[in-house]
């Protein structure tokens, strides 16, 4: 109420009291305006992802009380009338601008890169890893389009095709010797100047067998320093990063041996020629069909191992460092390839290779049907777990020893490589961000999961899921790829896939058409005329690595 209304209602009262007049007040509405707004919608557009529809909506209201009215009666003489004013609410609307946002969908980015990856992973527990792999790459890189080109395991002849040709992809899952035949001919493209540039490069995060990635790394000094996995990457030209691994190990039937009485072998008391052959021995029943292991006349599931470690030194490979003669039947270890022929010729420990499918049945392989009390891994285990389920108990152990300890684990990696069409279609930083995805943790992980192959990430190997069963033990990979003795495939040779007929002329001896002084010799035979033919290339290659320009 204003302040005149108040003063002349005080005034009444008093003159009241003095019995002077009688006072009468009387309502006289006065109208005062208050505002209700009313909400009216504003449009404004926005570019986001999805549609949201947000509504503002503020009224005020405002009620103004009424004051009570005192009426004061009293017999006067004179009668005064004075207004009072009493305020009337009328509410008027009045309009207010909301804001109300309507969101509409961005059209998708356009890639700034289509790259093509060439390899065979596409079926099994491979196959799963990369189909995961690709599929989780398109969602965080969504400017890069990769175009997968599955190949066959011809790829050394079609692959050769399509390099000679300048038709290659831009990315492929090759080997070492493989990239070695055509790194000096123009088929690959550097990458460790893009790497070096990437936040994620450390270099020691992987383990690096030599000459694979990388060229000149490791083969004509391997004897004065040991083997450079575990130490990284780091001062060499490098063309590709690494995928997938393989190590061989020994995997065993608990349950087999369980049955026969046998105890588990204990590392550090499991000599070849001792405990171990005497656990083969007493495993092996052919008339029940069940044995102690299985051979292979490919050198580095078995025989190449057991040369190692029966050789007095252990410093004689494959190939000697001269690059012109076969070496590793030198020194002892020419009993280590002794007894893998005998495991089947004489002592019969292992099945003829003629009885193999027919042991494995509908199960695949031989171990996975549980005919076997050992068998050897190379780290993928992914198809042989869903092949045994749960029908007996199985995991890693120990590997047969020689005098000195272990044998040495046959260590190798194949990888992703960048060739000379990204660098021609200037894409090698993109192909460098592809490598460095499908080498990380995300993809090296699924690849743990999957168990087709090892990871080569180093923090996933020492990972609780990957030590994980089953099988059981599967932790056993970490120790056998932290060694350091191991031995490779020795790639670093231009002509490595001719040289490699060496290793396919040891199938005579172990189907009985040589002796095993002969299958030697043809090995020998084989392994040093491909050696003498090529060594011209030999030099020009090892010429052109030592004139590559320094890392960046």
């Amino acid at each position: 109420m204003g302040g005149t209304a108040a003063l002349g209602i005080s005034g009444a009262v008093a003159l009241a009291a003095c019995g002077e007049t009688q006072v009468v007040t009387k309502e006289v509405p006065v109208e005062r305006v208050v505002v209700k707004e009313v909400p009216v919608e504003k449009i404004v557009t926005q570019q986001v992802e999805r549609v949201i529809t947000q509504e503002v909506v503020n009224v005020v209201r405002e009620e103004v009380p009424v004051e009570k009215v005192v009426e004061v009666e009293k017999v006067v003489e004179k009668v005064v009338t004075q207004q009072v004013e009493v305020e009337k609410v009328v509410e008027v609307e009045k309009v207010v601008e909301v804001e109300k946002v309507v969101e509409v969908e961005a059209m998708p980015q356009r890639p700034s890169a289509v790259i093509r990856l060439a390899n065979d992973h596409s079926s099994g527990a491979r196959g799963a890893a990369m189909s995961w792999a690709l599929e989780k790459f398109h969602a965080e890189f969504p400017h890069i389009v990769i175009k997968f080109e599955p190949q066959d395991h011809l790829y050394v002849d079609s692959f050769s095709i399509h390099i000679a040709a300048g038709t290659q992809a831009e990315l492929a899952l090759l080997d070492g010797g493989f990239f070695n035949t055509w790194v000096h001919r123009g088929g690959f493209a550097r990458i460790d100047g893009a790497l070096s540039k990437h936040p994620d490069w450390d270099p020691t995060k992987w383990y690096a067998p030599p000459d694979e990635m990388t060229v000149g790394q490791f083969d004509d000094d391997r004897v004065s320093r040991p083997a450079p996995h575990t130490t990284g990457y780091g001062g060499v030209a490098q063309f590709g990063m690494p995928y997938q691994g393989n190590i061989n190990g020994k995997i065993f039937n608990f349950t087999l041996l369980e049955e026969k009485g046998i105890p588990m072998p204990v590392e550090g008391s499991f000599h070849l020629e001792r405990e171990a052959w005497d656990m083969y021995m007493q495993a092996s029943d052919p008339e029940t069909n069940t044995w102690g292991l299985r051979m292979a006349s490919n050198a580095w599931i078995v025989w190449g191992s057991w040369a190692r470690a029966l050789q007095n030194s252990g410093n004689h490979m494959y190939r000697a460092p001269d690059q012109l003669h076969w070496d590793i039947f030198n020194d002892g270890g020419d009993r280590g390839f002794a007894y893998a022929v005998n495991s089947v010729q004489t002592d019969a420990v292992a099945p003829p290779f003629d009885q193999l499918q027919s042991i494995a049945g509908e199960f695949g392989d031989p171990f996975s049907a549980g005919k076997m009390a050992t068998y050897w891994t190379g780290g993928g285990v992914g198809g042989t777990i869903p092949r045994i389920k749960d029908r007996f108990s199985w995991g890693l152990g120990p590997i047969e020893e020689g005098d000195r300890g272990g044998a040495p684990h046959h260590f190798t990696n194949q990888g992703q490589y960048c060739t000379a069409t990204a660098e021609k279609n200037g894409l090698v930083e993109e192909c460098t961000e592809t490598l460095l995805f499908f080498a990380g943790p995300a993809v090296q992980g699924r690849i743990a999961i999957d168990r087709g192959s090892l990871p080569m990430l180093k923090t996933v190997i020492e990972s609780d899921e990957f030590k994980a069963g089953p099988p059981e033990n599967h932790g056993y990979y970490k120790t056998w790829m932290d060694k350091t003795d191991h031995h490779h495939w020795q790639n670093g040779h231009p002509n490595w896939w001719e040289w490699y007929e060496s290793f396919r002329a040891a199938d005579p001896p172990f189907i009985g058409d040589m002796s095993i002084e002969e299958g030697m010799q043809h090995i020998i035979n084989t392994s040093d005329r491909v050696l003498e033919n090529t060594r011209a290339e030999y030099d020009e290659w090892k010429a052109w690595i030592d004139a590559l320009p320094p890392t960046s």
